[in-house]
């Protein structure tokens, strides 16, 4: 018998989170994301150091999920080819997605990629007016790895237990349209 309630994304919003007490009690299973989003999640988006995004739906009280953004610039040796690499010298500017969970009882039910569909959609407006090279994210475990990699993310040569995966901007500009 599934105990998990049944989510309906059709009813699903997204928006910045309003308060702390938005993630407070957040729990996906991971210590450290739970911890970050906790003690870190409102912090960081108040300051503008990271945006919060948090998934709601008018259904179910609880959170169900959350991601941050924020921008990060990676060695250019993690780029997958020669030309990219000469064009960022001084490093590739990424729009990274910090954080991306799904609260423990909503997983499997396709809520982390629709918070993924939006981290990129919300990357691709940025794009039209910032130049990056793409979107970056580190994967957890081999599922996640896998999600992403449908999504076109590719593993950063010479990574290790959580890759950093990238996601060319033109790549999720084509996904989008552009203007």
């Amino acid at each position: 018998m599934n105990v998990n309630p049944t989510l309906d994304l059709a009813d699903t919003e997204i928006t910045h989170i309003q308060s702390k007490d938005c993630v407070r009690g957040f729990s996906c299973g991971v210590r450290e994301i739970d911890g970050w989003a906790k003690d870190k999640a409102w912090k960081f988006h108040e300051r503008g150091r990271a945006k919060v995004f948090a998934a709601k739906c008018p259904a179910v009280r609880p959170t169900l999920g959350f991601y941050s953004l924020s921008f990060s610039t990676e060695n250019t040796n993690k780029l997958s080819n020669s030309e990219d690499r000469d064009a960022w010298k001084d490093g590739a500017p990424l729009m990274y997605i910090d954080y991306l969970a799904v609260q423990h009882q909503f997983q499997k039910q396709k809520l982390g990629q629709l918070m993924l569909v939006d981290a990129l959609s919300r990357s691709h407006v940025v794009s039209q007016n910032v130049a990056f090279y793409g979107v970056a994210l580190r994967s957890l475990n081999d599922r996640t790895t896998t999600l992403y990699e449908r999504f076109g993310f590719k593993v950063a040569p010479n990574e290790g237990v959580h890759p950093l995966m990238i996601l060319p901007i033109w790549s999720v500009n084509d996904l989008f349209g552009k203007p």
